[in-house]
């Protein structure tokens, strides 16, 4: 066994029975690379890690780029290791790991499929007890009902009531959201200089995260998108600011972020409920936007153009996109030279019961 020093964190480098030399990790301090060395030598003769051992190494060799992202699978390691910390990699079946997903929130399951799988790649472990479990899905994104335009519209009058003076702002934001596609991170992060309302286009080319720290987009391009009229429009009255150079704001005036979105979101989607609309959350106007556009005929390619997802539209299929089955069945039978149906034009109809219904051309 062998500590080294690098720079102010210490490395560990062990030798397997046969004579092979393997590389544990670097650490961040002395202490940790003597934790490290010691879990390897619990059961002598035996080559994979311990969970414990695993999880701080792959923490730190395997960190995420975005501090959000490294922050959440530090809190599905931690929930592991609490788990079976003690254990090594191999010693985890299938039918343990199936009862512990079950329990577990998915994303610590699919983290931990995620942490197994590099340890494979390394030749810690020979098997992945995370793959494969057949769990139920739990209702999720790909359930989401999403809303038509009659109720975007109705939210977004509902939004310029709330907030009062702040109200045009809010409004604009849901209208924004809900016909272009943006994440909400990059509406945060939306310039003045990126907008082109002459030719109906934005330009995206940051996202705020979770700590507030401005990246590249998702898939890390930059990309053009339109604006369709109802936005477009909205945009319109939203005047530009000197002394940023940001489209949107929070209430106080300064620059949007995901906690002042939520500040926004929150006391809205209260009075909606409370109205009787039906349940939503702010995501779900990302997939109001692939479903507007979906059924105007935009094919699930272009739909993820808008979106900025990169593989040429499976997302979208599979669970962005939320067309109303009536409204298809109708389409079917107009390809025919078929007429419109009682039931589907009062499915076409169905708006929200907040506001008086008004479709939006």
């Amino acid at each position: 066994m062998t500590l080294i020093a690098r720079g102010a964190k210490w490395g560990v480098r062990v030798r397997e029975p046969g004579g092979r030399q393997r590389w544990l990790g670097t650490f961040d301090t002395r202490q940790l690379a003597q934790q490290a060395e010691a879990d390897w030598t619990l059961g002598p003769g035996r080559r994979a890690p311990t969970v414990a051992h695993w999880g701080r190494v792959w923490l730190t060799d395997y960190a995420r780029e975005a501090a959000a992202t490294r922050r959440t699978y530090a809190y599905a390691v931690a929930q592991i290791v609490a788990e079976f910390g003690a254990a090594r990699l191999d010693d985890i079946d299938r039918p343990r790991a199936r009862r512990l997903a079950n329990s577990w929130p998915r994303g610590t399951s699919r983290i931990a499929r995620t942490m197994w799988a590099d340890a494979i790649r390394d030749g810690l472990c020979d098997a992945n007890p995370w793959s494969n479990l057949r769990l139920e899905t739990p209702k999720g994104r790909k359930d989401i009902d999403a809303l038509t335009e009659p109720e975007i519209q109705d939210l977004s009058d509902l939004a310029r009531r709330v907030h009062g003076d702040y109200g045009s702002e809010a409004a604009t934001i849901i209208l924004v959201l809900a016909y272009v596609g943006l994440r909400p991170g990059e509406l945060c992060a939306l310039r003045s200089a990126d907008l082109n309302l002459p030719d109906a286009e934005l330009l995206i080319r940051f996202n705020l995260d979770g700590s507030g720290q401005e990246k590249a987009p998702k898939n890390g391009k930059p990309r053009f998108v339109t604006i369709p009229p109802p936005a477009l429009e909205a945009l319109g009255h939203i005047p530009l600011r000197l002394d940023s150079p940001y489209v949107f704001h929070s209430a106080r005036g300064h620059r949007l972020n995901k906690g002042s979105l939520s500040y926004i979101w929150r006391p809205l989607k209260a009075a909606w409920l409370e109205a009787g609309g039906r349940s939503l959350d702010l995501y779900g106007l990302r997939h109001a936007c692939a479903t507007l556009l979906l059924e105007r005929g935009v094919t699930p390619a272009d739909v993820a153009v808008q979106l900025g997802h990169s593989d040429g539209g499976r997302l979208v299929q599979v669970l962005y996109g939320h067309p109303s089955e009536d409204r298809a069945r109708e389409r079917l039978k107009l390809a025919f030279g078929g007429t419109s149906s009682p039931r589907s034009r009062g499915t076409e109809a169905r708006g929200s019961a907040v506001l008086s219904s008004h479709e939006i051309s």
